[in-house]
């Protein structure tokens, strides 16, 4: 998955210093990819590299005289394991906007956007120093004229939001339950203990058999329980272990304690059982496993498939601050919103198999918030009934010229690997957006472009293949 940040400079530059910034930029290391790439052509087309930048001032002259055909309209750098590009605005009142695209394995992404942003930076004011040009400053008076300089500082760009995903966001924000809910998963989070299907069964029956008021100790009924997974339990708060101390003579629960050293503590006493009389030294005491409040209240209602759903959206990239979970509803529906690039994708979880009732809810839900991209989650399976109702209801919503992609999955095991094509395709789509002023200079969609290069550094021997493709032909 694909991330841009950006940031824009109020500043207009002309034609001629527009060439004269990309070349500046290329002595830092900034290799301009459009501008090479019509270098190289024209050095074809005049069979030598030597009258190329003639041809380019040339073209460039025409150009720049037409309007709104500024020749050059930016540029892209292809650096290592990121890209930066460049956009020159020509309407009136638009400046520079730079930017990087990167992945989620990117170091420090932002710290490299700085210092690109300042190498343009210090070229403008280089050009501006050698008698460049561009629009007026604020007083009205030429850039390039003696005294007219202005500091240049640069604005990061907001990311975009979709309008649905801040509604459902300030939802959860101003309920109460909401903010606890938050807090829980992102402290389970860290643990990330109930990913574990093992863990979060034993858990259940671990809470069914508390419920129940049967003691289940260590000693027996868990032997498939490996001992590392107990004591992870416990260190994260989902479980604890007591004492339980039990009338020797008829079996009867008395109390529990919470460690060996209070039971020796009592067991020092002259306490006596209620029972049979006897001290409380002499009766018997176990160890046994109990499930806190906390686990009460991820399991009640399949509250925990918020927590892991969350969790996996944030290891396929999206930002934690982009999402949002709101409280398990009554039906145990558990919902969720993700802002990807700017697009908003609900949620809707339900822990054994969705059925035409729940089909019937889910759509309701949908209807409140208008998302464009539906998600519906079971731990089970998806009834056919409830299937057709779903798939009707898109087909309706696209007839009617409100388009909604609906993405079925089956199971949790499968989330990752149906969400991460579409989380990619909505990036690339969004980067083709971004870039597309460039896609007349460069032949092509830019973003396209930099999606497919993107995708071919993960795939060893691709780009070679493809070369050794174009050089058969």
């Amino acid at each position: 998955m694909l991330f841009t940040e950006s940031k824009s400079l109020n500043y207009a530059v002309d034609g001629r210093t527009r060439t004269s910034l990309l070349e500046s930029l290329q002595e830092q290391g900034f290799v301009p990819l459009i501008r090479s790439a019509r270098l190289h052509l024209y050095g074809t087309a005049l069979a030598g590299a030597e009258h190329a930048r003639a041809l380019e001032s040339a073209l460039a002259a025409r150009t720049d005289a037409e309007p709104e055909a500024a020749y050059v309209r930016g540029d892209l750098f292809c650096v290592e394991d990121y890209a930066h590009f460049l956009l020159f605005g020509d309407a009136a009142g638009e400046g520079v906007r730079a930017g990087i695209v990167y992945e989620s394995g990117t170091a420090d992404p932002l710290e490299k956007l700085d210092a690109f942003c300042r190498s343009i930076r210090e070229s403008l004011d280089a050009a501006r120093g050698a008698g460049g040009t561009g629009a007026p400053d604020g007083n009205g008076a030429s850039p390039g004229a003696p005294g007219a300089f202005v500091t240049l500082e640069w604005e990061t760009s907001a990311p975009r939001i979709a309008d649905s995903f801040q509604r459902f966001a300030a939802d959860v924000n101003a309920t109460p339950t909401g903010a606890r809910g938050e807090m829980v998963e992102g402290w389970l989070r860290t643990s990330g203990m109930l990913e574990d299907s093992q863990a979060r069964n034993f858990l259940r029956r671990l809470r069914e058999a508390h419920s129940e008021g049967r003691a289940a100790t260590l000693a027996t009924g868990v032997e498939s329980v490996p001992d590392a997974l107990l004591n992870r339990l416990a260190e994260v708060g989902l479980l604890k272990r007591e004492i339980l101390v039990s009338c020797r003579k008829d079996g009867r629960a008395l109390f529990r304690l919470p460690s060996p050293d209070a039971f020796s503590v009592l067991s020092g006493s002259n306490a006596v059982c209620n029972e049979c009389g006897a001290a409380i030294a002499d009766e018997r005491a176990e160890e046994v496993t109990v499930p806190t409040s906390l686990t009460a209240t991820l399991l009640q209602d399949g509250a925990w498939l918020a927590t892991h759903l969350r969790a996996l959206i944030s290891k396929l990239g999206v930002p934690d601050k982009q999402i949002a979970a709101r409280s398990t509803g009554a039906h145990g529906e558990a919902r969720l919103m993700a802002n990807v690039c700017g697009e908003a994708f609900l949620f809707l979880l339900h822990e054994g198999d969705w059925t035409t009732a729940q089909a019937r809810r889910a759509l309701d839900e949908h209807a409140r918030v208008e998302s464009a991209h539906l998600v519906l989650v079971a731990t089970g399976k998806i009834q056919d009934d409830a299937r057709k109702r779903l798939l009707e209801h898109a087909r309706r919503r696209t007839q009617g010229g409100r388009e909604l992609e609906l993405i079925l999955i089956e199971g949790m095991d499968a989330v990752a690997a149906e969400l991460r094509p579409v989380f990619e395709r909505v990036s690339a789509d969004a980067l083709a957006e971004a870039l597309w002023e460039l896609d007349t200079s460069l032949g092509m969609s830019a973003g396209r472009l930099l999606a497919t290069r993107f995708r071919l550094m993960h795939s060893p021997g691709a780009p070679r293949n493809l070369a050794a493709s174009a050089a058969s032909i």
